[in-house]
């Protein structure tokens, strides 16, 4: 770690620059992203949570409502879509409830998940600051803030998000103070394991991760006794924000396992994925694949040269080797028999903090070998050029994609259009479906127009009865109807979807680089349509 004070100070200001940077950024387009499949859900969860937060903190039978009856009523509301403990639920029901009134109700509740990307942006600065020295820290958080799918997650009110902040907190709050014997750390990676825990079961798989470091790095008996003790208190802390544990811990916790792992069995999410539909299960090689083709090029580039400076140097850099480990544990997990690859990146997403560190680690390696091999100013001139070389262009297709962040791939495909030749799944989440696109619809359709949707026909009826769809409009499950709204997740097409997808123009469209995300169509008794079933 660094000594220097000005490189000290110097780092923490970048820090907190790039963290206000990311969020004055990504704020004036937080209500840009349709609202995603699951925040439905969280949503709906958030205000039941706001209502009993507010009448335990205002009425005077406050025992019943901390019974745990009252308390699963609560917290445990449509398990089977809402099935996670409730930090990130809680964070937006705050940061609603504070800012709501001047933002708007969605823009309320993904505050929560674009502030802590904010400070995500922060910690991977000065972490990679600390280890590898400022133009490493500037580099790295940077290259976390141009990853358009992680991006694309920070205005989404869900779990990854926090789950991903919290386990790169967990994970570097014991690693530091294995190496530093600092308490404070030690109390950080705590909170941040708490956090994940009662997050999603996610955040019950970090110290396994962490445990291959602790195999190179941390045998000391002091680490071995401040690991146990991040564990429990991490545990601890967990506790205290789910109100679930409070009454049977044990229980609960053996619950969420248990509908983690049978989730196969319960909701059988399939992915396509090079031209094939698979089940909950996919081929090994997914996890590598999808991230070689979801995080820019250049990015990548970087990573790869941080990647093999920290190997050469594996025993004098413990933080390149802690990126190593999590990236290769997430790598085997996802490719573990049984384990779920669904929805694009976004189960793997804790990843990519770690391999932002690395890129932040081969830009301070290029930067200094540039330095040293260019005399005066010449080689200001020239860390200029590889800072736009490297970092403008994962910037620019950040900007150009928006507000579909999270059916970007990159150049190693083709982008959009690669993919969709390749047989990528093109959208998954129902983001795509935009409220400039949905106020597009409401100009198109007539009056009464009656209007059934693929998939998820409720999620419409929701998004109109919150008035962002036109409230006339009679949204129905009945087939056939006037109009037909599809939505390009391909994984769960049925015969009748490809041919109107592929044989039919849509009135409208959502699309990437001439790739079809989402479309409405007239509905149409065309052999397109021919042999639709009764209900969508």
């Amino acid at each position: 770690m660094i000594s220097d004070q000005r490189s000290i100070r110097f780092v923490r200001l970048a820090s907190v620059a790039l963290g206000l940077l990311a969020f004055a950024w990504l704020l004036p387009g937080l209500d840009d992203v349709g609202i995603a499949w699951d925040e439905v859900y969280y949503f709906d969860s958030v205000t039941r949570i706001q209502e009993w937060a507010g009448q335990v903190a205002t009425g005077p039978d406050r025992s019943r409502l901390l019974s745990q009856e009252v308390v699963r009523e609560t917290f445990n509301w449509r398990r089977y879509y809402n099935p996670h403990p409730p930090a990130y639920k809680l964070a937006m029901a705050a940061t609603e409830a504070m800012f709501g009134r001047w933002t708007g109700e969605v823009v309320g509740y993904r505050l929560a998940p674009l502030a802590f990307f904010s400070f995500l942006v922060g910690c991977i600065t000065w972490l990679a600051g600390m280890a590898w020295g400022r133009i490493a820290g500037v580099g790295a958080g940077l290259s976390i803030l141009v990853m358009p799918r992680v991006v694309g997650h920070a205005h989404i009110g869900a779990t990854d998000t926090l789950t991903t902040l919290a386990w790169f907190v967990a994970s570097i709050g014991l690693v530091l103070y294995v190496l530093e014997d600092r308490r404070r750390f030690l109390a950080i990676g705590a909170v941040g394991l708490g956090v994940a825990l009662a997050t999603k079961f996610t955040g019950y798989l970090i110290p396994l991760a962490i445990l291959l470091w602790m195999i190179a790095y941390g045998r000391s008996r002091r680490a071995v006794a401040g690991a146990i003790l991040w564990g429990l208190s991490g545990l601890v802390v967990a506790w205290a924000l789910n109100p679930l544990l409070w009454h049977d811990p044990v229980a609960e916790t053996l619950r969420l396992v248990q509908d983690t792992l049978s989730r196969d069995d319960v909701i059988p999410i399939t992915t396509y994925y090079m031209g094939r539909h698979f089940g909950y299960q996919v081929p090994g090689h997914h996890v590598i694949v999808m991230t070689l083709i979801t995080v820019p090029l250049s990015i990548l580039a970087l990573a790869g040269w941080g990647g093999a400076a920290s190997l050469r140097r594996w025993e004098e850099k413990p933080v390149g080797g802690l990126c190593w480990t999590q990236i290769l544990f997430f790598v085997a997990l996802m490719a573990a028999p049984g384990s779920p690859n669904h929805d694009g990146v976004r189960l793997w997403l804790p990843m990519f903090p770690f391999v932002a560190l690395l890129a932040g680690r081969g830009f301070g390696s290029m930067i200094r070998i540039v330095r040293e091999r260019t005399p005066g100013p010449r080689a200001i001139l020239a860390s200029l050029v590889l800072a736009a070389l490297f970092f403008a262009p994962p910037y620019i297709q950040t900007v150009r994609v928006a507000p579909l962040y999270l059916a970007y791939y990159n150049e190693l495909i083709g982008g959009a259009p690669g993919a969709a030749r390749a047989g990528m799944e093109t959208t998954y989440w129902m983001e795509a479906v935009t409220p400039a696109f949905l106020e597009r619809v409401g100009e198109t359709l007539p009056e009464g127009a009656r209007l059934s949707a693929w998939p998820n026909v409720t999620h419409y009826k929701w998004l109109q009865a919150h008035g962002m769809l036109r409230e006339d409009i009679v949204v129905t499950d009945e087939m056939p109807p006037e109009y037909f709204l599809l939505v390009a997740r391909k994984s769960i097409f049925q015969p009748y979807h490809w041919r109107i997808y592929e044989n039919v123009i849509p009135d409208l469209a959502v699309e990437l680089d001439g790739v079809e995300i989402v479309g409405l169509y007239t509905w149409q008794q065309s052999e397109a349509f021919e042999s639709e079933p009764e209900d969508p």
